[in-house]
């Protein structure tokens, strides 16, 4: 569900004053709000699953590190919340 406002730019220092709900998920893409109910419970299950297959190998492989939902910041207007992320050694600063 997309809660786009015509002419309106969100920023990352918007989400400081949206209502907390553990039920409700607020990502900002380009400058447009997205407002999403949480993942369903098999949604999870497959992440979970996808995190284990590539922290295993990232264990083995020392390439890396495998992380959960990480909030990730790529701008000012861009605050978004992928399930898993992987990141190589030298990007992981």
């Amino acid at each position: 569900m997309n809660q786009a406002i015509e002419g309106v730019r969100w920023t990352i220092h918007d989400l400081e004053v949206l209502p907390e709900n553990e039920w409700t998920r607020y990502e900002i893409i380009n400058g447009e709000l997205f407002v999403t109910r949480t993942p369903h419970r098999r949604h999870q299950q497959v992440c979970g699953k996808i995190f284990r297959q590539l922290d295993v190998w990232s264990d083995s492989s020392g390439l890396g590190a495998t992380i959960v939902a990480p909030r990730v910041i790529f701008s000012q207007a861009d605050s978004v919340i992928p399930d898993v992320v992987w990141v190589s050694r030298e990007r992981l600063a």
